[in-house]
């Protein structure tokens, strides 16, 4: 699985299809700044994987190619790769294309903040802070947050399920959460 994302343009085509729900292969060399051929052969390699689908019924004609994201997920349980040093670093290369991504979004958005309504801005939010957890805490608290992400993420699909596009106002909205530990902060 790590190796379908063993190259940075992998993670960025991943993430441009997800939040473009669908789009063609020139679209997507466009929004990676990246020549179609090499776009091509790095959606492939996804494809291959089984993260990627085909759809067809977007096409304009036989030559244009249009893709999205199958139902198959990015994950790991990072403690699986410890005792594997070459999956370890992909496992770290992917995570680091996957962070540069969620940041160059951030940073996009905070740049486009004024072409944003205020109803946009007041709704968009940025947080941190920290709490004090065991590990079996910070799992539950994972699991509690995904469920809740997993609610919303329900809103979004039905109108899909009757409609060709969205209503009017909605937008696609992007969310990042971390949560790990930090070292050398802890008073004895």
């Amino acid at each position: 699985m790590l190796k379908a994302f063993a190259h940075p343009m992998r993670v960025r085509l991943y993430y441009s299809l997800r939040n473009a729900g669908a789009a063609s292969v020139s679209q997507l060399a466009a929004s990676v700044s990246s020549p179609i051929a090499q776009v091509s052969y790095h959606l492939h390699q996804l494809h291959q994987y089984g993260f990627i689908e085909e759809v067809p019924q977007y096409a304009r004609d036989r030559r244009e190619r249009w893709w999205q994201l199958s139902g198959k997920r990015v994950g790991w349980d990072a403690s699986t790769v410890l005792d594997a040093p070459d999956a370890a670093a992909v496992a770290s290369m992917v995570k680091g294309s996957a962070i540069r991504e969620q940041v160059r979004f951030i940073e996009e958005f905070a740049s486009e903040e004024k072409d944003w309504d205020g109803d946009w801005l007041d709704a968009a939010f940025m947080t941190d802070g920290t709490v004090d957890l065991t590990s079996d805490e910070l799992a539950r608290m994972h699991a509690e947050l995904k469920a809740v992400i997993d609610r919303y993420a329900m809103l979004g699909t039905r109108w899909r399920q009757t409609r060709q596009s969205p209503p009017p106002g909605v937008e696609r909205v992007m969310y990042v959460m971390h949560g790990f530990p930090i070292r050398g902060t802890r008073k004895q």
